[in-house]
This record gives C-alpha cells, sequence and structure tokens, in this order.
C-alpha cells in the first residue's frame, strides 16, 4: 500500500466489493462528468476472483483515508497496444469527499509509484471540457495539456471533446518524496 499524508492507496480485497458495488451501482450518484455505465456484479467478481482487478489489462487502486474508508478509486490501464504510457481515469465517490486534495495526492502518488515500477515515459488522463475540478487536479500533479481529442467520447447522448493531459517520467515526482513516514 501506498501511505500518503492524507490517503492512502491500496489494491482492492474481497471484503471491499460489497461497499464498491453500493458505491458505483446508482447512476445518479456519479456526477455529470463520470461515464454512465453499468456493471454486472456477476462479471465484476469473476474478474475480481481472477485477477483481483491488478492486471496487465486493468488495474485498481483504491483511495482510503487513514481509518479505511473508501474514497474512491484511480482505475489505471494502457492508453493503446502501441504506445509507451498508461491511462488514469479516477474518482471520488461521495460528492462531500471532493474539494479536499485527495485526488490530487492520490494521482501525485499513483503515477509515481507506476514510474518507479514500470517501463513507461508518460501516463496520461482525459477531461471533459467542463470538468474543471480534474483539470484542475492534473494541472496540480504536473500533468500538461496537450491538445483537444474532438468527438473522442459518446457521453450522455452525444460526442464530446476530451482534453488530452500528460505526465512525462522527468516531470514527476519520485515515490520516497510522496510517502509518509
Amino acid at each position: 500500500m501506498l501511505v500518503g499524508r492524507k490517503v492512502v492507496l491500496r489494491t482492492v480485497k474481497a471484503s471491499d466489493l460489497n461497499t464498491l458495488f453500493e458505491l458505483t451501482a446508482d447512476v445518479r450518484d456519479v456526477g455529470e462528468h463520470w461515464p454512465l455505465q453499468l456493471s454486472s456484479e456477476h462479471l465484476s467478481r469473476k474478474r475480481f476472483d481472477q485477477s483481483g482487478w491488478w492486471d496487465g489489462d486493468l488495474r485498481v487502486l483504491l483511495i482510503t483515508d487513514r481509518d479505511d474508508r473508501i474514497l474512491g478509486q484511480i482505475v489505471i490501464f494502457k492508453a493503446a497496444v502501441y504506445q509507451n504510457a498508461y491511462e488514469f481515469g479516477y474518482r471520488i465517490f461521495r460528492p462531500e469527499d471532493r474539494g479536499k486534495g485527495y485526488m490530487t495526492e492520490a494521482v501525485t502518488l499513483a503515477a509515481a509509484f507506476l514510474f518507479e515500477t514500470e517501463r513507461i515515459d508518460r501516463i496520461q488522463a482525459t477531461a471533459l471540457p467542463g470538468n474543471t475540478g480534474s483539470q484542475r487536479v492534473l494541472e496540480k500533479c504536473g500533468f500538461a495539456l496537450e491538445g483537444t481529442m474532438r468527438r473522442a467520447m459518446f457521453h450522455r447522448g452525444r460526442s464530446e471533446d476530451l482534453r488530452l493531459y500528460a505526465l512525462l517520467r522527468e516531470d514527476a515526482p519520485a515515490l520516497s518524496e510522496l510517502l509518509a513516514e
């Protein structure tokens, strides 16, 4: 587990699954920028049983507070087969936990960890143009805006642009600088 000053990042445990399904099941709670989707509990548990949601194609880190209360998640996936990069998707589950700096610390920790353990040169993330909170997180974490991917995502009934941000290995802090003592 990665212990920061405000948050702890860890992999998903079987005992987390019921809580995660409750936190992600109701599309009314996802906010206006997270993609609308319904997950099959059966298929999610099957994939969890196979890999713990931690394999080359998909990795999930839970964001918890120091008391192990689940705050959110970072989903890490291969950006494109030909790229030497990973991509992040992330969210804080409850509105009352947003805007407190949890995600900024979590993204910084996760990026430093990946650069420390993987042979990659970049991590990227996208944000809808109206998602200023996510854009602020990425900028605070050192990600640079690289451009706009036009009509790259079907979101809530229409094609939307996405802003592409990236962090290069040399622009990320070392993991040892970020871990709490």
